[in-house]
């Protein structure tokens, strides 16, 4: 190889190397339209207890959302469905019709979770209960069964499986009231399934991931925008280009200008 061409792919494999191992420079990002609760007859709203304050009326999961922005993020195919991690309705969730910018984020990395002993154990409970959650969702008992669902949820997020032998009516951080069964009878019984193994998501969604949606995306847009309850939800997983494909790129360049080069070289009688 002419020397220079050789000097030019070193500094190409160079690049690409910072360029692998540098950190991102920006979260990942998404504009979500709120599209409302579940709409199943008999959608249920519940009385739940969070430390000292008591929220009634609580609206439950699953809710819904249109991606809307441009261009589109790819990684999450329209609609939406989550269930909510966080009950403070001093952030509650934004009227309907209205967009909210989410930071995409692992659940343990979301604030209100904060935990992988947690996060496993949310990944048991979507893995093993989720598809309940949706059975027939015609019906007002399928109402009670994603109802169910998103109390085991916030049981995990607030008291992990440690809160769990206290059950969901006394003790623990979060609690509900025993006027919320059968909801909570079905949700405890989940819950006392669970081991925090999350082999069964893995089992289940083999080509699925857990992401947690927090609000505001950026910490300085805090005093200028209204808070959204933090949300999850299931997205197909993403699979990021490996540094591999960008050093190959940068060798097929050399090759090329390598081989442009020979061409043009002038012959020897």
């Amino acid at each position: 190889m002419q020397p220079r061409l050789f000097r030019l792919a070193v500094a190409a494999v160079a690049v690409a190397g910072f360029l692998a191992s540098a950190p991102r420079a920006s979260a990942e990002l998404i504009t979500l339209n709120y599209q409302g609760q579940t709409t199943n007859p008999g959608s249920p709203t519940l009385a739940v207890t969070l430390g000292s304050t008591t929220y009634t009326n609580t609206p439950v999961g699953p809710f819904y959302w249109n991606q809307n922005q441009i261009p589109p993020n790819a990684n999450f195919p329209s609609p939406i469905s989550t269930f909510c991690i966080e009950i403070d309705q001093s952030q509650p969730l934004p009227p309907i019709g209205t967009n909210t910018v989410f930071s995409v984020v692992s659940p343990a990395a979301a604030t209100t979770i904060n935990s992988t002993a947690k996060a496993d154990a949310i990944a048991e409970l979507y893995g093993r209960y989720y598809d309940s959650a949706w059975s027939n969702q015609a019906t007002f008992h399928g109402s009670l069964q994603s109802a169910a669902f998103q109390l085991a949820l916030w049981e995990l997020v607030y008291d992990g499986l440690t809160g769990n032998p206290n059950g969901l009516t006394s003790g623990g951080r979060f609690s509900v009231s025993a006027s919320n069964f059968p909801e909570a009878g079905t949700a405890q019984g989940w819950l006392n399934s669970l081991t925090g193994d999350p082999s069964s998501f893995n089992a289940h969604f083999p080509n699925m991931e857990l992401v947690a949606l927090v609000a505001p995306a950026d910490p300085d847009e805090a005093k200028l925008a209204t808070p959204t309850q933090d949300q999850l939800t299931l997205r197909p997983k993403v699979v990021p280009a490996p540094p591999g494909l960008m050093l190959a790129g940068f060798g097929l360049v050399a090759l090329a200008g390598r081989a442009r080069w020979l061409r043009k070289r002038p012959t020897t009688a």
